[in-house]
């Protein structure tokens, strides 16, 4: 085994480089909204996923939405290295319109019930662990994708490839997590 940061493996780069724990800050949530995930949630995914996922982030804030938000944010990468994992509504959430099939198809994967009606659309999340798990997996593992990639092409101010491709990776990231997740017992 060489002992070059350049040559060797990236698990091993990974773990060599690695040092103190990904440190997680936790803002208090607006009345009427929750932090499904905890930090505690955070540094037991992180720390189960270990330094090839962690390598390069600075930090995970659990944080409450921004005001100026076009939609329902689950969470966002802040280059270079910080997730952002925002409150979300107490559930079930009533959201105007119809979701997309893709939008809807997401969340019942996640577990949650969604219903469409002719004002808007009802999510009901039928356990706490599944809107969790939604917040852990397609919020900060898909961000966490979304740090590799910029982090393998060392890019901190531009898109590393085009957003398409960059959020198909991310989703793909998050899948394989939350399997790896799943089989882990």
């Amino acid at each position: 085994m060489s002992r070059s940061l350049r040559t060797d493996p990236y698990p091993i780069r990974a773990a060599r480089r690695a040092g103190a724990s990904v440190p997680v800050r936790v803002c208090r949530p607006r009345p009427g909204f929750v932090h499904p995930a905890g930090a505690d949630d955070v540094v037991r995914v992180l720390t189960f996923f270990g330094p090839a996922a962690a390598y390069g982030l600075r930090g995970v804030e659990l944080r409450q939405c921004p005001a100026a938000s076009a939609g329902p944010a689950v969470a966002v990468l802040r280059v270079p290295g910080v997730v952002l994992l925002f409150e979300q509504p107490a559930p079930p959430w009533v959201l105007p319109g119809r979701l997309t099939d893709a939008a809807a198809a997401r969340l019942e994967r996640a577990g949650a019930r969604v219903m469409a009606g002719p004002a808007g659309t009802l999510v009901d999340w039928p356990s706490e662990e599944a809107l969790r798990d939604f917040v852990l997996f397609d919020g900060l593992m898909h961000e966490i994708g979304h740090h590799r990639i910029q982090h393998a092409a060392r890019r901190r101010h531009t898109r590393a490839m085009r957003t398409a491709d960059h959020e198909r990776r991310a989703d793909a990231f998050a899948a394989r997590a939350r399997a790896a997740w799943a089989a882990r017992w």
